[in-house]
């Protein structure tokens, strides 16, 4: 692993459950931990605070319904997937509700990530025997498969050179 190199990190994933939140922040938490990462950029952080502030008490949800929220927020993802080196990506979405497939909004991250020759590395906290997409299995860098995998291995991964890691998951 070179040293004093880091990379700026793009951290995909939903952010409306708390269950969601929890799993982000324990990315995040463990991204902080590595060596090669100098700056995680979080989607969730960054909710265009002026227009939300238009809508009363800061409402968020109402916000989120209007083109001007959704035109900026589009734009500054983008922008931040584009400054970055790299896109972490978050599978779990529902999987309190027993929804096991990926958020539709990180689908596109990753897929806008790759056509932009972007490396992504997947983490997914729950280990089932739910196949991978073809498209996503041939496209990733690096997969990290369940808590201990994320919380053991993910904050010695070398964002540098960026090795390729494997995962054994069914493949549809």
């Amino acid at each position: 692993m070179q040293t004093g190199l880091q990379s700026r990190i793009y951290l995909a994933g939903p952010f409306f459950s708390d269950g969601q939140n929890e799993r982000l922040a324990t990315v995040k938490a463990v991204l902080d931990q590595n060596p090669t990462v100098g700056y995680v950029f979080e989607p969730a952080k960054h909710q265009q605070d002026a227009i939300v502030a238009e809508f009363g008490n800061g409402s968020l949800v109402e916000a989120m319904k209007t083109p001007q929220w959704q035109i900026a927020t589009y734009h500054a993802d983008i922008q931040a997937i584009n400054q970055a080196d790299a896109v972490v990506a978050m599978l779990d979405f529902d999987v309190e509700g027993g929804n096991p497939r990926p958020d539709e909004g990180t689908m596109f991250e990753i897929g806008y990530a790759i056509a932009n020759h972007k490396p992504v590395i997947i983490v997914q906290f729950t280990q089932d025997d739910e196949p991978l997409n073809l498209m996503l299995a041939q496209a990733y860098t690096a997969f990290f498969w369940g808590q201990a995998d994320i919380a053991n291995n993910l904050s010695q991964y070398d964002f540098i050179n960026l090795p390729k890691k494997l995962v054994a998951k069914p493949v549809i």
